[in-house]
């Protein structure tokens, strides 16, 4: 568990790395961008590679594959270091050292999700005792306390203005901190803030968590500020209003609520005073930030797929194995019995109950009974019960694959039906009198 942990928060700052530098090469363009870009690496926590492996795993290809191609193995075997740098054996030493650390984790865990919990809870109660703004649209409101300009909610968001604050504000300037926050709706930052709080609670230990945290305040607040002015609202005007609503925050004697209009302040005031459109990424930028984006969730996903089929192959020859030397037991049924063929397996046994031969061959070949052609009618009439004792302890046999049954049931009708097998009009090894045909390979 604890290894697990390291191995996803050692990935984890590694993208976050990766993201900082592509960042950095981006900083003259949009700061939506470079805000998309630092969600990704708040994701990145909550969404670790081996979550993304174990999907593909679990949906893996339609039949299992001999092994993974020799280029992935290799690029497996190189980053296995650098993604995996950390081995924590699970002695008993280590258990009691567990126990302190989840203790750790959920006291601080527990403290960040109550400080997140209190602040929505007030706000939502904030947003229902508001009135409608006058002059305004439906969608903003008024309050009588002591609180800077905000969205508050995720779904059916409102912007939520302090009545003191109206009287501050020319028409000019609040249609500029109006035209702000409508921004913050459309980009829906008050789910992704949610999300981003989700990983600071689950990692409020790790500082990287933090600092993305930062980032995302800050690449936030610039993405509004850039689409404010590009809607023409007057720099001047704008850099007015939010001085007003920061000059509204200090007398009100809650100089923390600065920090939500978006970090450095004097940086920001000036960056909008002295505003340069940002430059377009440009075809190449775009095909490749998109393209490391999908491989970011691709490869992960890659190579479970590839690595579950290649695990269910190599179970699939260890039980093919065991059963090709199987001691069979072949129980008629009456001529009577009706209903449908059933399957078990244990450890050691796999069990078809109440088949015909042509069911069985359909089972062990995965083909509609329909696809196996020729023999006679008593196919199909005639029901047993099969049961084969395996020379060894299967693998896996509650996922049992009924493809490790095609070399016994070769040989079952073969030696017992005096009947041979035929796959794409190739003769399945042994071959016995009377041919008998499926139409699906494998």
């Amino acid at each position: 568990m604890i290894g697990a942990l390291l191995d996803h928060l050692w990935q984890s700052t590694l993208f976050c790395a990766a993201v900082w530098l592509t960042a950095l090469t981006l900083r003259g363009n949009h700061a939506a961008v470079r805000h998309s870009l630092w969600m990704l690496a708040s994701l990145k926590f909550l969404v670790p590679f081996s979550a993304l492996h174990f999907v593909g795993a679990a949906a893996g290809l339609p039949t299992p594959v001999d092994t993974r191609p020799a280029l992935l193995v290799q690029a497996i075997d190189i980053a296995g270091p650098v993604m995996s740098p950390v081995g924590v054996s699970d002695t008993d030493g280590a258990a009691w050292l567990g126990v302190l650390l989840a203790a750790a984790w959920t006291a601080g865990a527990a403290l960040v999700a109550a400080r997140w919990l209190r602040g929505w809870r007030e706000f939502d109660h904030l947003s229902r005792a508001a009135r409608p703004a006058p002059g305004t649209s439906p969608d903003v409101r008024v309050t009588d306390e002591d609180v800077e300009p905000s969205v508050v909610r995720v779904f059916d968001p409102v912007v939520l203005l302090p009545a003191a604050l109206l009287g501050r504000l020319t028409r000019p300037q609040l249609n500029a901190v109006l035209s702000h926050e409508y921004e913050h709706i459309d980009r829906n930052d008050n789910l992704k803030a949610h999300l981003h709080r989700l990983a600071e609670t689950l990692f409020w230990f790790f500082p990287p968590v933090w600092w993305i945290g930062r980032r995302l305040l800050e690449e936030r607040e610039r993405a509004c500020d850039e689409a404010v002015l590009e809607r023409g609202h007057d720099p001047a005007d704008y850099a007015a209003g939010i001085l007003a609503v920061c000059r509204h925050c200090a007398a009100s004697q809650r100089p923390h609520a600065v920090a939500a209009l978006g970090g450095d302040l004097v940086h920001r005031v000036r960056h909008i005073l002295t505003h340069v459109p940002p430059a377009s990424m440009g075809a190449i930028k775009a095909f490749s930030l998109t393209l490391c984006t999908l491989a970011a969730g691709a490869v992960p996903l890659i190579a479970g797929v590839l690595d579950g089929a290649a695990q269910r192959h190599a179970v699939l020859t260890h039980n093919s194995l065991l059963l090709d030397y199987a001691v069979v037991f072949v129980t008629p049924r009456p001529e009577l019995a009706g209903g449908r063929q059933e399957v078990r397996t244990d450890d050691t046994r796999v069990e078809i109950r109440n088949s015909t031969l042509r069911e069985l061959i359909a089972l062990a070949y995965d083909v509609r009974s329909s696809s196996v052609n020729g023999g006679g009618t008593w196919l199909d009439s005639a029901r047993y019960d099969f049961r084969l004792e395996a020379s060894g302890p299967l693998d896996d046999p509650d996922d049992f694959d009924p493809g490790a049954l095609r070399g016994v049931v070769n040989q079952l009708v073969a030696s017992r039906f005096d009947l041979e097998l035929y796959v794409d009009r190739r003769c399945q090894d042994p071959c016995g009198k009377r041919a008998l045909e499926t139409t699906a390979g494998y």
